[in-house]
């Protein structure tokens, strides 16, 4: 049993293990909350549910993510700061009105509010998806020059034009301001995308609009990460297991006929 004794003081053997897991990114849903967004030219449906709906079953596509919500009219404001827990976040959608927010369009607003709430999420790539039915109309800084602020913080946007089928090639109503013409919109949120390595599209129906969200959940796929650990594990209980089997044998040898006789 000396042997065994030693061996218990014995080095501990160290194993690496690698393994992956899926990385999640910090995603903000930025949704437009002005009055226009109560219209009901989405297949009968107000371009706010539509909009809502949309949201809620991409956050529960993302389990990995950490999101925020983010609504914004005249001024924006964060209605869920950053979590992991998409429930959260289908809550704050769903509790989406356009009472919460002045009426306006402050797309700059809705950026920089979401800059804000990425800078403190741990995940490295960060995304904004900015879902509007109008241009911005606000005083003070530029949808672009925000837009800028973002890409040099390596932040993309996904920028999200929801427009009926009729205003998708003729006028915009935006709030404060003479009628725009929807190629207007476009050149801004494109812009807006373009800067920051995203893209821009436009929705003119529901259908249009899951499609939409489903391309962005495929392109911000999760990415596979190696997570490294140790496991120690003393060397003394291989040791041990030998000394055991020994003992074993030693006993089985004795009961036999060609064990020793006591």
């Amino acid at each position: 049993m000396a042997c065994v004794i030693v061996a218990l003081a014995g080095p501990q053997r160290v194993e690496v293990v690698r393994e992956t897991s899926p990385e999640g990114k910090g995603i903000v849903l930025a949704v437009d909350l002005s009055t226009s967004m109560l219209a009901e030219d989405m297949d009968g449906e107000s371009r706010l549910n539509v909009a809502r709906r949309a949201a809620v079953r991409f956050a529960e596509r993302r389990p990995y993510d950490e999101l925020t919500l983010v609504g914004f009219g005249g001024q924006a404001f964060t209605r869920i700061p950053p979590t992991s827990d998409a429930n959260l976040i289908v809550a704050g959608v769903e509790s989406l009105e356009v009472e919460l927010v002045r009426n306006g369009t402050d797309i700059s607003g809705a950026i920089l509010t979401s800059i804000h709430r990425l800078l403190e999420s741990e995940r490295e790539a960060r995304v904004i998806i900015l879902l509007t039915d109008g241009a911005h109309n606000a005083a003070g800084v530029l949808p672009l020059a925000t837009a800028r602020a973002a890409a040099t913080m390596g932040i993309r946007i996904y920028s999200i034009s929801l427009v009926s089928s009729g205003e998708a090639s003729g006028m915009v109503r935006v709030v404060g301001r003479q009628n725009q013409n929807s190629t207007d919109v476009e050149t801004v949120l494109s812009g807006v995308s373009a800067l920051t390595g995203g893209r821009y599209f436009r929705a003119g129906s529901a259908f249009a609009l899951d499609s939409i969200y489903l391309e962005i959940d495929r392109i911000e796929a999760p990415t596979r990460g190696v997570v490294e650990f140790e496991t120690r594990q003393p060397k003394r209980v291989w040791f041990l297991a030998l000394a055991l089997l020994l003992m074993g044998m030693m006993a089985a040898l004795r009961g036999s006929r060609w064990g020793v006789v006591p």
